[in-house]
């Protein structure tokens, strides 16, 4: 095969990587923006149900010491990457997990690719489950984790709940965050301003423990979307990066197929100059 060929075939080759790649970024794109617009409904729901628990906490005088935290093994979920091509963005996450993790926290991870990535680093999960990779999976993913969880809880093998994961930020790297869920923070608790209780219809602590769970089942929510927001954002960075590599390489191998070309060409011209020289030429006599 001639230079031009082998370059030719590797422009054809480079070109279809770029597309592919493209097509990548566009899918993480498209995945970042469908999950940036499910999180301010999200929100907007966590914080009534934080508001409602406020209010809720009037009505059951011991409420507060209730949810008191408990001594005893802390329950740590991780949301991370189901697939690969997001840069450092599992290895962020796992580094977090290795500087703040205590030996006895009983982790469940969510990600294919960062429970194999945890495993070379020694992490053993005691559950660990695929990430909902599209915002459509998200409700049903996280009802296995709670599910999970709170019967984690209720053998006693666990006393507390946290989360860890990566809050997406517009033009920045992400932030990775862990926040408590059980028992519940009372900070994060809006009160009522008129400190009268509610009219309720439920028991006031089964009213509790239902809008207890359901702002857990929120903050959830919200984290496992910010995690697919950032791992998507992540991924189409990377792929960006990729994507002008490549283009700049695919630059670098028409220029130099078009100088192949000419010497080629110019080769060919030689060729046919030297060849006309070297022709003996024929004279015919005719007497």
């Amino acid at each position: 095969m001639t230079r031009l060929a082998e370059l030719q075939a590797r422009i054809g080759t480079m070109s279809e990587l770029r597309e592919l790649i493209g097509a990548m970024r566009l899918l993480a794109g498209m995945r970042l923006q469908e999950a940036q617009k499910a999180l301010p409904g999200i929100r907007s729901y966590a914080h009534a149900m934080a508001t409602a628990i406020g209010q809720a906490l009037l009505l059951v005088p011991q409420g507060a010491a209730a949810l008191a935290p408990a001594r005893g093994r802390r329950g740590l979920i991780l949301f991370a990457a189901e697939h690969g091509f997001v840069g450092a963005f599992t290895e962020r996450l796992l580094d977090e997990i290795d500087k703040t993790r205590d030996p006895d926290d009983v982790l469940f991870l969510l990600g294919s690719r960062a429970t194999t990535w945890a495993a070379e680093r020694g992490i053993r999960p005691a559950w660990s489950v695929p990430m909902a990779s599209r915002l459509t999976g998200i409700p049903e993913t996280v009802r296995l984790l709670t599910a999970t969880a709170y019967g984690h809880l209720a053998r006693g093998e666990i006393a507390g709940l946290d989360v860890l994961f990566a809050r997406s930020r517009s033009g920045r790297m992400p932030s990775i965050q862990r926040q408590q869920l059980l028992p519940l923070d009372l900070s994060m608790l809006t009160l009522s301003a008129a400190r009268h209780p509610p009219l309720h219809n439920l028991d006031p602590e089964l009213l509790l423990e239902k809008l207890g769970a359901e702002y857990v089942l929120a903050l959830l929510s919200e984290a496992a979307v910010e995690s697919l927001a950032s791992e998507n954002a992540a991924r189409f960075a990377a792929m960006t990066a990729a994507h002008d590599n490549v283009t700049e390489r695919l630059d670098g191998l028409r220029q130099m197929a078009r100088q192949a070309r000419q010497n080629e060409i110019t080769t060919e011209l030689l060729d046919l100059v030297t060849g006309a020289e070297a022709s003996p030429m024929k004279i015919n006599i005719t007497n």
